[in-house]
């Protein structure tokens, strides 16, 4: 994921997707679920994947971008694509 379309595709049309199912009448509990889904779980591993596309971190290291925190070290390389 080295492009940062791609890459920008991947982190907001899943959370577009969650903010439709919730203006639809899919509300309380089921958003709840799929918003904390998506910010603790498939979040830090899209990070993780363009960390690893980019070559600042390996394979084996994505487990770290669960710790809280510890993404914003590469907060501008994520985002802007500068080192």
């Amino acid at each position: 994921m080295k492009n940062i379309i791609n890459y920008y595709a991947a982190i907001v049309l899943p959370f577009i997707g969650i903010i439709l199912l919730l203006l639809n009448g899919f509300g309380g509990w089921f958003f709840l679920i799929l918003f904390l889904i998506y910010f603790l779980v498939y979040r830090p591993l899209m990070s993780g994947y363009r960390l690893v596309a980019l070559g600042v971190i390996k394979k084996s290291q994505i487990w770290r971008n669960w710790i809280p925190g510890w993404n914003f070290r590469h907060f501008t390389l994520l985002w802007f694509n500068k080192p």
